[in-house]
């Protein structure tokens, strides 16, 4: 047995006992009946009449990216890698775009108030035709697809690889997701290797919310930055 498969197997088990556990009461907790043959499943085609899983052609830069179908929804399985106006490699590496994509930011500086502005323009064109930059919601879909405890859907989402700097390690990627700890960039400081946070389409305050990963956790939040982009099919 190769050791990725032995990760997987164990970390498996590990969700699993999460999810077994009882509360500090001695209630039960919410019984998990996550089926990855169900909910996620590699074979048959989706409600697009696309294979479940497979590859699309960006059109605008020949780019070719991996997708996956997760419930009702089809999502990009690999970071965008599209060099938008604006967008960088982390740790302005460009070594790095390869392994992670590019990151982006969506505000520029309104130059009559020096408040930041949220760029319509680029929300609506960043993603390849026919896919969108999902709103907070969708993330949320997701995340109900997967497991509503947060910590397991991590878990399940997260690449068998590439978290060896996270406290909690590495995922099972159950659903052919494979979230890479590309972490985000803001003032010279990266996570790279901690975390992964995707924009989302839905604004907070003079900013942009987005969708983390960070050791065992799932969840939105916000703030300024350079963040990667997972697009969903429309």
């Amino acid at each position: 047995m190769n050791y990725s498969l032995k990760l997987k197997i164990l970390i498996s088990f590990a969700a699993l006992f999460i999810a077994a556990c009882t509360t500090d009461s001695g209630e039960s907790s919410v019984v998990d009946d996550f089926d990855a043959s169900v909910v996620c499943p590699a074979e048959g085609t989706n409600a697009y009449g696309m294979s479940n899983r497979g590859t699309f052609v960006d059109e605008r830069d020949g780019q070719e990216y991996k997708y996956t179908t997760i419930g009702d929804q089809v999502w990009m399985a690999e970071n965008l890698n599209y060099n938008a106006v604006g967008s960088m490699c982390q740790g302005k590496d460009e070594s790095k775009c390869e392994l992670y994509g590019r990151l982006y930011r969506y505000t520029w500086q309104d130059r009559n108030t020096g408040r930041d502005t949220i760029n319509w323009d680029f929300i609506d064109s960043v993603c390849p035709p026919g896919w969108h930059l999902p709103k907070l919601a969708e993330w949320e879909k997701l995340q109900g697809s997967v497991g509503e405890d947060g910590k397991i859907a991590a878990l399940r989402m997260k690449s068998v690889k590439g978290w060896e700097r996270s406290h909690w390690g590495a995922g099972v990627d159950e659903c052919g997701f494979s979230v890479l700890p590309a972490g985000t960039f803001s003032y010279e400081s990266s996570s790279e290797g901690n975390s992964a946070e995707f924009l989302t389409a839905t604004a907070a305050y003079e900013t942009m919310n987005y969708w983390y990963f960070f050791d065992e956790a799932m969840g939105a939040g916000y703030g300024p930055g350079y963040f990667t982009i997972r697009c969903i099919k429309d």
